[in-house]
């Protein structure tokens, strides 16, 4: 993904005036500060884990109503284990 930390990330990964050491230290940190509060400038973002599990391109409302489906499936079942 192209965001301002993937762009200075890669841009000093090739600078040759740049240590090992202070490229980690640009990277430390950078996953919490995407995936908990969502910073986008300083923030590294995952992406690609689970590409090979989209199967069909669909709208998010048709993914969300076959959500609730399966789930309605599945919770139908469990009424005989809760009292």
């Amino acid at each position: 993904m192209k965001t301002p930390f993937s762009r200075t990330f890669f841009e000093k990964e090739y600078d040759s005036t740049i240590s090992n050491e202070k490229l980690d230290s640009l990277g430390v940190g950078a996953l919490r500060l995407a995936a908990r509060e969502g910073d986008e400038k300083r923030g590294c973002f995952l992406a690609g884990q689970v590409a090979s599990m989209v199967k069909n391109e669909q709208p998010a409302a048709e993914i969300i109503r076959e959500m609730f489906e399966q789930a309605e499936l599945i919770l139908g079942g469990a009424k005989r284990w809760v009292k």
